[in-house]
């Protein structure tokens, strides 16, 4: 289980940070900036993950090498500001997950801003999620809603949930695909969201 605190809240005393721990044979924690993990830049990152995906997969191909390779290095500069990204990816030939989490300082009325955060959605939807109740372990209570959307004539299903814990109010959504894939992927969200946590900087 990895550990990293990923955001500084500077205007609290203490000041408060975001902390993710999470599974890094699993989950790979998309660089927010630069210097990160030890890497100045994309380059040695992009090889170095390559490298340890590779390294924990069967049947590693040179064309899922080339198709790793291409993947990370896109992702590796996108980056915008006050969020944090995790590619779930347990081995080169695995169906990827894209996990987004977006944070802000606290604002307004706790239950009215998540039910905001859960129904803004850029997707098609369908129709409005239906919300629902959710308790994490570190950041405790907060809302949640599956969006189905039509993405490029595909029927897809988005999981959005939203926490406040202060100083923070968190937006955190990752794209299932199919909603037949909903009960297999949707405990591996859940397991990824009880490793967040708001705790005192160090």
């Amino acid at each position: 289980m990895t550990d990293a605190p990923q955001t500084v809240a500077p205007r609290d005393d203490p000041p408060m940070e975001i902390l993710v721990g999470y599974d890094a044979t699993t989950w790979i924690c998309l660089p927010p900036s630069w210097p990160h993990q030890g890497h100045e830049g994309p380059r040695s990152w992009v090889a170095a993950t390559v490298r340890d995906v590779c390294t924990r997969s069967l049947g590693t191909t040179r064309a899922n090498k080339r198709w790793l390779t291409r993947m990370l290095a896109h992702l590796a500069d996108w980056q915008d500001e006050d969020e944090l990204k995790y590619l779930h990816l347990p081995s080169v030939t695995s169906e990827f997950l894209l996990l987004r989490i977006q944070y802000a300082f606290c604002e307004g009325d706790r239950d009215d801003l998540l039910r905001r955060l859960v129904l803004t959605t850029d997707l098609d939807a369908l129709e409005p999620p239906v919300l629902q109740e959710v308790t994490a372990h570190g950041l405790g209570r907060g809302l949640r809603g599956l969006v189905h959307a039509d993405v490029a004539g595909q029927l897809t299903t988005m999981v959005v949930t939203a926490f406040r814990s202060e100083p923070f109010d968190l937006r955190i959504t990752c794209e299932l695909g199919p909603p037949e894939n909903v009960p297999l992927l949707l405990p591996v969200v859940d397991d990824f969201i009880d490793g967040i946590s708001v705790v005192r900087a160090e």
